[in-house]
């Protein structure tokens, strides 16, 4: 393979969608969403990071020094950022469910919710180009599963931290997709 720096991506701003399982998620990159799909608004700085984590097994023979055989046991995609603007859907985003009442003219209350709910699920959809490259990260299901702690600092702007985690989708299925109409991913021999 040539090097070359027109396969470099820098993916200087995008945006992070959700809606409701089962939600259809666009085959291309740059399809209007429906208005299902929920932008997240404003993410930190530091953007939005992709994770593939796998537990491997190793299967060893009496008369091998190394391993004969490998398996994937185990297998999390994962989502992390910090969403910047602070309002109801958010919230609900941020801390696995619960729901935002009115409890009074203008007041708002948000009820978290119990050890007892289910962990709310969502569809989510990442989306971010680099020199009109399109790039798309789509989730069938998932939730946000990881610990929540918001820093209150006169010198810092308050974050809400996302760890979400993709779920299984239909047959097993990773549930996971990434669609582009970048050029350097045609397969060979198109």
């Amino acid at each position: 393979m040539p090097q070359t720096n027109k396969e470099l991506v820098v993916a200087n701003g995008g945006t992070w969608y959700v809606a409701p399982v089962d939600t259809a998620i666009p085959d291309d990159p740059i399809d209007a969403l429906p208005a299902d799909w929920v932008d997240l608004g404003l993410i930190s700085d530091d953007g939005l990071k992709f994770n593939r984590a796998i537990t491997i097994q190793e299967f060893k023979a009496w008369q091998k020094k190394t391993a004969v055989r490998r398996e994937v046991t185990e297998e999390e995609l994962m989502a992390t950022g910090a969403l910047e603007q602070w309002n109801g859907p958010n919230w609900e985003f941020a801390f696995g469910g619960g729901e935002v009442v009115e409890v009074s003219p203008g007041i708002y209350k948000y009820e978290f919710p119990s050890g007892d709910d289910a962990l709310a699920e969502k569809a989510s959809i990442i989306r971010w180009n680099d020199k009109g490259r399109d790039y798309q990260l789509g989730f069938e299901r998932g939730n946000v599963t990881e610990a929540i702690e918001i820093g209150l600092k006169r010198s810092e702007l308050s974050m809400l931290p996302i760890g979400y985690k993709a779920l299984a989708g239909d047959d097993d299925a990773l549930g996971v997709s990434f669609v582009t109409n970048d050029p350097a991913f045609q397969p060979v021999g198109s």
